[in-house]
């Protein structure tokens, strides 16, 4: 994927004036208006939304060189939050749709769901992309594992700084309901738009959470779940908010999440919702710092 020419004709510049229903619109945008804030951290690696927009750029173009073009479907397996988020939003960019698994469901079920939603690229966790690769690599289909390296190569990616303009409402990604985790259920996944998740985040922006720029969510939720939350990635991208992984301390259960508010803030924490087709279950907490 490195050294390959492409031309993004099919793709415009958000000069702002066009309305745009692309949810990596809202990274462009904080990019811009808070380009030092801290966007995503995973523990000692924290990213800001310039260094966020850039590699995603960077994932999006090279995606553009391996052919991948808008409604294609990208699988992102990985758990390290920066990584993710520059997957997640790189692919938005040029309109592709991306995919997200969980890597713990181990290989027989990601290459079922893989070759279920027709994905042409499959981003895999480093520490289980052995087993997976011969899972999921095919002629038409190309694996390429995230480790601690992948980002060093990323930035030799050619550069896309430009986002696919939508028609509608089209799809953004393909998600799981946390029930078909278990058990089968792989035919039952959901695909949600641009539109829908950008309703919820700006919702969960202005009537749940009531982030600010500066402030951030810590949370101990995976991050592949934290974008079809209203609590997740698209909220806290979309208010200038930053979002922290942490480990579940030893012996609990289930999801804990605190917002810890940009100083100066006085207004009142709101309850985190966390939607019951996800998470059956878990405490969540939000408190102010």
């Amino acid at each position: 994927m490195i050294g390959i020419q492409f031309a993004p004709s099919m793709v415009i510049d958000p000069t702002g004036k066009t309305k745009m229903n692309n949810l990596a619109t809202h990274l462009l945008n904080s990019a811009r208006r808070f380009p030092c804030h801290l966007a995503v951290r995973q523990g000692w690696q924290p990213w800001t939304f310039a260094d966020l927009e850039e590699l995603s750029s960077r994932v999006a173009g090279g995606l553009l060189a391996h052919g991948i073009r808008p409604g294609d479907r990208v699988a992102v397996v990985v758990n390290d939050v920066p990584a993710f988020a520059a997957l997640y939003y790189g692919a938005l960019r040029i309109g592709a749709v991306a995919v997200l698994l969980d890597p713990s469901l181990g290989p027989e079920t990601i290459r079922h769901r893989v070759e279920l939603t027709g994905a042409r690229v499959v981003f895999a966790a480093e520490e289980g992309f052995g087993p997976i690769a011969p899972a999921v690599t095919s002629p038409r289909r190309l694996c390429v594992p995230v480790g601690p390296g992948f980002m060093d190569q990323v930035v030799l990616w050619p550069r896309c700084p430009t986002l696919t303009h939508h028609r509608g409402d089209g799809p953004a990604v393909v998600l799981w309901p946390s029930a078909a985790t278990v058990g089968g259920g792989d035919e039952d996944f959901l695909e949600l738009g641009h539109r829908t998740l950008g309703t919820a985040a700006l919702r969960a922006v202005s009537d749940i959470l009531f982030l600010a720029p500066g402030d951030t969510v810590v949370t101990t939720t995976p991050i592949h779940g934290l974008v079809g939350q209203t609590c997740g990635l698209n909220a806290t991208v979309l208010a200038g908010a930053g979002i922290v992984r942490t480990v579940s301390p030893l012996g609990s259960n289930g999801v804990s999440m605190e917002i810890h508010r940009s100083r100066g803030r006085t207004d009142v924490t709101a309850p985190a919702v966390i939607p019951t087709w996800l998470y059956s279950s878990g405490a969540v907490s939000c408190s102010r710092v």
